[in-house]
């Protein structure tokens, strides 16, 4: 069964997909695109944050980034992706992601 996350975080279904608006994306969890995105220093920086969603969401990374999100909506579609590829839940994600911010 395939999980489908969404930005308001209620998960959906089984295969890692993200829906923004009446869109669908799916992330490729693929070992080794989730190895490249560890090897990412994933601290929320933009730079890493935009190659993280391009191999998560390979062509449709385009069209997200087109969409020129709010800066909120696009730390939590980062999440949302991590939690996807590690199948973690995404509040878990976001409490890692706090603590980075206040150590």
């Amino acid at each position: 069964m395939s999980k489908l996350y969404t930005l308001d975080e209620k998960l959906l279904t089984g295969t890692p997909e993200i829906r923004i608006g009446d869109k669908c994306y799916p992330v490729d969890n693929r070992q080794k695109t989730v190895k490249k995105l560890m090897r990412l220093n994933l601290n929320e920086e933009s730079d890493q944050m935009d190659e993280a969603l391009k191999l998560a969401f390979g062509s449709g990374f385009k069209e997200i980034d087109a969409m020129d999100l709010p800066f909120p909506a696009y730390q939590k579609l980062f999440e949302l992706v991590m939690a996807a590829v590690t199948g973690e839940e995404p509040e878990e994600i976001a409490a890692r992601f706090q603590r980075k911010k206040d150590q």
